[in-house]
């Protein structure tokens, strides 16, 4: 783990394929947890021509190698432009980039396929393209490692949280803390059905 303080770019693009979404963020060792500060952050709308890829390929039940494979690396393109604008516009020099990639499959729960049973995931977006492109490490392939770790494919939330709202004292993140309830009372829920909350 580092020692020092490290300036992160987090780039990702969600399952609507409207854009990629770039933020930087100061990471610093504390004495319990790290402490983080937003320091600037950007979105970039896909061009229609890589917006249709991206939406042909999601659970397509046919497409080529070489569609995937092209898609996979524009997609890197993609996102090493969006954070090299991200940079360069707010004039900060980054130590590393972590890329969630473009979700293209997701099925947490396992399946049988080919004589095994398993869940899996798979999500776009070349890291090394984006690595190499910039000059600047890339930590990728969260989801997958959190599925083979056991978990749903979605690690960065309660990481998140935890360094956010964790109640020292508990040692996990605490509802009742007064910064969870700050931003829990800022948000609202809008369920597609009415019920009780789910929080």
């Amino acid at each position: 783990m580092s020692t020092r303080s490290m300036i992160v770019a987090g780039v990702m693009s969600g399952t609507s394929a409207d854009g990629i979404d770039v933020a930087i963020v100061q990471i610093a060792p504390g004495r319990s947890k790290p402490a983080m500060r937003l320091l600037a952050h950007e979105g970039y709308r896909f061009a229609s021509a890589l917006r249709r890829a991206v939406l042909a390929a999601m659970n397509a039940k046919s497409t080529s190698t070489a569609e995937l494979a092209r898609l996979n690396w524009r997609l890197g393109l993609a996102y090493a432009e969006a954070v090299k604008a991200t940079a360069t516009q707010h004039k900060f020099k980054l130590d590393l980039i972590g890329c969630h990639g473009q979700t293209l499959y997701h099925h947490a729960q396992a399946a049988s396929y080919a004589g095994r049973s398993f869940a899996c995931t798979w999500q776009a977006g070349e890291p090394a393209v984006i690595a190499q492109t910039l000059g600047i490490p890339v930590a990728s392939n969260f989801r997958p490692a959190d599925m083979v770790a056991g978990g749903q494919g979605a690690p960065l939330v309660p990481l998140l949280d935890y360094v956010l709202f964790a109640d020292r004292k508990r040692g996990r993140v605490s509802p009742t803390s007064r910064r969870f309830q700050r931003v829990r009372s800022q948000m609202r829920w809008s369920p597609s059905t009415p019920g009780p909350e789910t929080w």
